[in-house]
C-alpha cells in the first residue's frame, strides 16, 4: 500500500529534469542545492501548477517579488559565481504533500541526482514561516523536519549544509499591528532558539559535516531599526505597485507585499550571507572544477498539484 508521503516523492519524480551543462566554476562550492519556500522560489511553483501565478502583473518572472530571490544574487559571479539547483515551492511547510514541504523535497532530489549526493556542493535550507502562517504553528515540530531533512542529506553524501532562521513574523505587514503579531513573533523566537539547538546538537554529533547558519531574525531587526542605513524608506508597509503593469520598481520598500521581500533585501540577505559564509569557510578551501549539475533548476510537471 502506498504512502501519502510516497505519493509525494512520486509526484516530484515525475518531474522531467534537463540536466545542463556547467560553466566553469571560480567558488568553492559544485553547485548549490536550495530547498524552501516562496522566499527562495525561482519560478518553480509557476511552472508546476501551470498557471501564471504569482500573478504576472504583479510578480517578476514567476518569483514571490519584484525581481531575482536572494538565492538567484549568491550564485551570481559577484558571490559564489556558482550553478543553482533550486528546489523549493512557494507555500511549502517543513513537511507536507500540497506543495511538497522540505523533506519531500530532500528525498525526491536524492531520488533524482543520486546517492551519494556530490561532497562539494553546498545544500541550503530555509524554511518554516509557512509552518505558521499556514500551517500548525508548531515550532518544534518545523525544527524537528529540519532535522530529518539534515539527517537525510548527511547519509547521502551531502558534506556542506547551510541553514537560516526566520526573522521577526510578527513585524511583517500581514500580521505588524493585529492580535495575531504577538503569537508570530513569539513562533520566530521560539523557531529560531529550537534551530540554533538543533544545529549545535547535530555538528557535535556528526563532526565531519560543514554546517554553517545564517541569522536572517538579527538582519531583518537591524533593517527595521535603521531602514536609512540600508537605502530603505519604508518597512513596515507594502511597496505600491506603480502604473503601468509590469512595473517592479520596489521605491525602496523592505516588502513587496504582505509578506515577501523586494529584490532589494534579497540582495541585501545575499550579500550579508555570502560574507557570513566567506568569513567560515576554511582558508585552503580549494576552488571547485566544472562539473555537471545534479538536476537542472526548475520543477516541470504535466499536471497540477491539487
Amino acid at each position: 500500500m502506498k504512502t501519502k508521503a510516497s505519493l509525494a516523492i512520486r509526484i516530484l519524480l515525475a518531474v522531467l529534469l534537463l540536466l545542463s551543462a556547467s560553466n566553469a566554476l571560480a567558488g568553492p562550492f559544485g553547485e548549490i542545492v536550495i530547498f524552501g519556500d516562496s522566499l527562495s522560489d525561482n519560478g518553480n511553483y509557476e511552472l508546476v501548477n501551470n498557471q501564471p501565478l504569482p500573478d504576472p502583473q504583479l510578480y517578476w518572472e514567476g518569483r514571490f517579488s519584484n525581481g531575482p530571490v536572494w538565492v538567484e544574487y549568491l550564485t551570481d559571479p559577484a558571490h559564489f559565481d556558482t550553478n543553482l539547483t533550486d528546489r523549493a515551492l512557494g507555500g511549502a511547510q517543513s513537511d507536507g504533500l500540497t506543495p511538497p514541504g522540505l523533506v519531500e523535497q530532500v528525498r525526491a532530489h536524492i531520488l533524482a541526482a543520486g546517492p551519494p549526493l556530490s561532497a562539494t556542493n553546498l545544500y541550503v535550507i530555509w524554511i518554516g514561516g509557512n509552518d505558521f502562517l499556514n500551517g500548525d504553528g508548531d515550532s518544534q515540530g518545523a525544527v524537528d523536519n529540519i532535522n530529518k531533512a539534515v539527517t537525510e542529506l548527511y547519509d547521502n553524501g551531502a558534506k556542506s549544509i547551510l541553514i537560516l532562521n526566520l526573522p521577526d513574523l510578527g513585524a511583517i505587514p500581514d500580521t505588524l499591528g493585529s492580535t495575531e503579531a504577538p503569537l508570530a513573533t513569539t513562533f520566530s523566537v521560539n523557531f529560531n532558539t529550537a534551530l540554533a539547538n538543533m544545529i549545535d546538537a547535530f555538528s557535535t554529533a556528526h563532526p565531519d559535516l560543514n554546517i554553517y547558519e545564517f541569522d536572517v531574525y538579527d538582519l531583518f531587526l537591524a533593517v527595521l531599526n535603521n531602514p536609512g542605513a540600508f537605502g530603505f524608506i519604508n518597512v513596515t508597509e507594502p511597496a505600491p505597485k506603480l502604473a503601468p503593469p509590469n512595473n517592479f520598481d520596489d521605491s525602496g520598500y523592505l516588502f513587496w507585499d504582505d509578506v515577501h521581500p523586494t529584490t532589494s533585501m534579497h540582495a541585501l540577505i545575499a550579500d550579508r550571507v555570502y560574507a557570513d559564509l566567506s568569513a567560515q569557510l576554511p582558508a585552503d578551501t580549494p576552488d571547485i572544477p566544472a562539473q555537471e549539475n545534479e538536476s537542472s533548476s526548475c520543477f516541470i510537471q504535466a499536471t497540477a498539484w491539487q
